[in-house]
């Protein structure tokens, strides 16, 4: 191969990368591999936020953690929990602590930082994937999980317009570079018998306070397609933490798509949790299951089931996101 060629197929190769992972580059310093930072000038601030979008914060958390543990090891479990506001135009570090490291186990908390303010924290769980289990047992995708030909593509912004129909135009221009998404909404002749939504989502609201019960919209879950576009490096570190930014790219505001309201001005995300149950490519297509498990008290919880192609249970979601009204309060 002449150099002319060579040099062609590198750019096609780089060409093909897949954009997210611009989102969750940190750089790593040779002298502190525990304390790893993000490039500021590759921070996305959504439109509707002041912070730095929370799922790179957690894609750069996993991909920071991953770098301390041995080859062969691969996160299983991540809880991380958002304390702080972030300010877009400073670096956030990543400090790493070692807590235990084992053979086939092995955890690490991370404390993100901006100067000497602690804005967000993780345990981040590693484990060595066990090709022949003494249990095995797997949620297998039902079959009439509806086909990818019957879903629409959606971006951020089609989902915050059901909630503020404020027609403003969220920067999805980033996420959309970045992840592909299809998805299906329960539609109104699909509605169990007997259930008449109400007229107006004010009136909703009120029926919701005043009974305290889940609307039957809220109980039937919303359907997705999900996948990272591009190509991405076969280490699973790299895999995982764009999943796991992904993952948080449609999760907080689904509690106020489903359920009807009142006047809801300003939600955020509070805490993310996620569960890696086997490998697997999140290039390639995942059907997602998001349900509302509970809304109360300021609060919603949605959880997230994703399979693979070949039908397993590959990880579990969960998020607590909260929500104001006209009036919020200030956390």
């Amino acid at each position: 191969m002449d150099k002319k060629s060579a040099t062609a197929g590198m750019e096609d190769e780089k060409s093909m990368q897949a954009p997210i992972l611009k989102q969750i580059e940190v750089n790593t310093l040779e002298k502190d591999p525990f304390t790893p930072v993000s490039i500021v000038g590759n921070h996305y601030l959504p439109s509707r936020s002041l912070s730095i979008f929370g799922g790179q914060i957690i894609g750069q958390a996993i991909l920071a953690a991953h770098a301390t543990v041995k080859e062969g090891l691969s996160i299983h479990a991540f809880h991380g929990n958002f304390i702080d506001r972030t300010d877009p135009t400073q670096a956030v570090a990543y400090r790493v602590s070692p807590i235990r490291t084992g053979n086939t186990i092995s955890n690490r908390l991370v404390h993100a930082f901006q100067y000497t303010r602690l804005v967000f924290i993780a345990t981040v769980s590693f484990h060595m994937f066990e090709e022949s289990p003494v249990l095995k047992y797997n949620s297998s995708l039902r079959p009439d999980f509806p086909s990818i030909e019957s879903m629409d593509p959606v971006v951020r912004s089609d989902y915050y317009q059901m909630i503020f129909h404020d027609g403003m135009k969220e920067n999805d221009e980033i996420l959309s570079a970045a992840i592909e998404v299809k998805h299906k909404l329960q539609k109104s002749n699909e509605m169990p018998d007997g259930f008449e939504p109400p007229k107006k989502s004010s009136d909703a609201g009120k029926q919701n306070i005043e009974t305290g019960r889940m609307p039957t919209s809220a109980l039937s879950p919303i359907y997705q397609y999900l996948r990272i576009r591009g190509q991405l490096p076969h280490h699973p570190k790299y895999r995982t933490s764009a999943f796991a930014m992904a993952s948080d790219a449609f999760s907080s505001q689904l509690p106020a798509v489903l359920i009807p309201h009142q006047n809801i001005s300003w939600i955020t995300s509070l805490d993310h949790i996620i569960y890696f149950h086997k490998p697997f490519d999140p290039t390639k297509w995942l059907a997602v299951e998001n349900r509302v498990t509970v809304a109360d008290g300021g609060r919603g919880v949605i959880e997230m089931k994703y399979w693979n192609e070949e039908g397993d249970l590959v990880a579990t979601v969960l998020q607590e996101g909260m929500f104001r009204g006209k009036s919020k309060a200030k956390l």
